[in-house]
């Protein structure tokens, strides 16, 4: 795992589990119950959602079939546009589940909000 994935994962994860902190091995623990991350995961070319096929662009070297768009549920849904740039699974048992986390690292799109020439035709 590269050191940025690695890091941003440490992140993600106590942003998502608070009351489990991490951190990388290279850094000293914030919090006496902070647990040392492993570096370690299982990384995919691909992943297979409803039927379609999502390449990481990371791990095949080409975007193809790694543009994504994603609705965020809630009270205003959020559409977001985005390009898969690495899929990977992480294991480290934190409480006794056993159970492995699915993550997407991504590139996400940000609209356009500046002028910019008219693309069609007007008939």
């Amino acid at each position: 795992m590269s050191t940025e994935t690695y890091w941003l994962l440490a992140r993600t994860l106590c942003f998502c589990f608070p009351l489990t902190p991490v951190h990388c091995q290279s850094d000293r623990a914030v919090v006496s119950h902070s647990i040392p991350l492993d570096c370690v995961a299982v990384f995919f070319d691909y992943v297979i959602v409803d039927g379609k096929r999502y390449h990481a662009s990371r791990t095949t070297g080409t975007s193809n079939s790694s543009f994504v768009h994603v609705v965020i549920p809630g009270k205003n849904p959020v559409h977001a546009y985005g390009e898969v740039l690495e899929i990977f699974q992480f294991t480290q048992d934190f409480r006794g589940a056993g159970q492995s986390l699915w993550f997407a690292r991504m590139w996400w799109f940000k609209p356009w909000t500046g002028e910019c020439a008219k693309v069609w035709n007007e008939l």
